[in-house]
């Protein structure tokens, strides 16, 4: 059972991000369809708690957060690369900075924008996934403040492409430019603010060559089959210890994995493997049996049980 199940919703910045790499590579994808808020009935019982989108599901492997998305695809599907010419480190780290600095400045952007039409009950629950710290009202009145930090963070993308190379990295595409592109696609695709960044006519440019790479083969796959499979299904992870970990952790811990930003819904479960980018649990739930859950190292917390 080696079929990709996305599990997304079309309107997920973070989601976008995954699609254009699934465009780069070309590859076949299966598309699972989930709540763009809670309650996430087909979504829970795969991650343990685990609320936030994309997640990536491979069988009874399932991958969250969109940074070790992109290193899962680009493991298992390394031609075409996403990291051109050796530029693994840089792209990783280009990815963690637009998924914090700018797509957290262009959040009130957007909300300082739409925020009077959106209902109610999608504002209660990104307060609730926020860690319920987050003034709905100050957010949006923080709009023009966020605007001069999405304005400095796009001047750097449209100066990377002074040169007029086609793409951030060069002649080919990178999982810097599907990173990049996934906030100012958020902002591009709504008509309050799609002209937010007009004065940048080479990150325009740019983004409308993202744009036409496209997102690959998709294909639709209702959420109960993706339980059923992964029902049906063994993890393929492979027990991995991590001789230099800084805090001891090894197979069979007992640990506790959760966001460092928001979204602090911790994933308990028994470590199967664990490397400087990843750690992986074994957790089971009714609907799904036996499952491997993946988190990133980068942006998340461990805690021993």
């Amino acid at each position: 059972m080696t079929d990709l199940l996305f599990h997304h919703y079309d309107a997920s910045p973070f989601s976008e991000k995954i699609r254009v790499l699934f465009g780069i590579k070309d590859l076949a994808w299966r598309s699972v369809r989930q709540p763009n808020m809670m309650p996430k009935p087909h979504l829970l019982p795969l991650t343990g708690g685990y609320r936030r989108i994309p997640v990536l599901q491979i069988g009874a492997d399932v991958y969250c957060d969109s940074q070790l998305i992109a290193r899962v695809l680009e493991r298992l599907h390394p031609t075409p690369t996403s990291y051109p010419d050796g530029s693994e480190g840089l792209c990783n780290a280009l990815s963690f900075w637009t998924d914090r600095s700018v797509f957290l400045a262009a959040v009130p952007v957007v909300f300082g924008k739409v925020g009077a039409a959106v209902p109610k009950e999608f504002i209660e629950d990104r307060m609730k996934l926020m860690g319920g710290g987050v003034d709905f009202k100050m957010l949006m009145q923080n709009a023009p403040l966020a605007a001069d930090q999405l304005r400095a963070h796009a001047q750097w993308i449209d100066l990377q492409l002074g040169d007029g190379r086609p793409f951030l990295l060069g002649e080919r595409p990178s999982l810097a430019d599907a990173a990049a592109y996934h906030p100012v696609w958020f902002l591009r695709a709504l008509p309050p603010t799609k002209s937010a960044f007009s004065e940048f006519s080479r990150l325009e440019a740019w983004a409308e060559r993202v744009k036409a790479i496209g997102h690959g083969r998709r294909s639709e796959c209702p959420p109960d089959e993706a339980l059923r499979i992964a029902r049906e299904a063994r993890s393929t992870t492979a027990i991995q210890k991590d001789e230099r970990d800084p805090n001891g952790l090894e197979p069979g811990l007992k640990v506790r994995v959760l966001p460092d930003d928001y979204g602090f819904d911790p994933v308990e479960g028994e470590v199967v493997a664990s490397s400087a980018q990843e750690i992986a649990l074994r957790r089971n739930a009714p609907e799904v049996g036996e499952v491997v859950v993946h988190f990133p190292r980068a942006g998340y917390r461990v805690h021993r049980v």
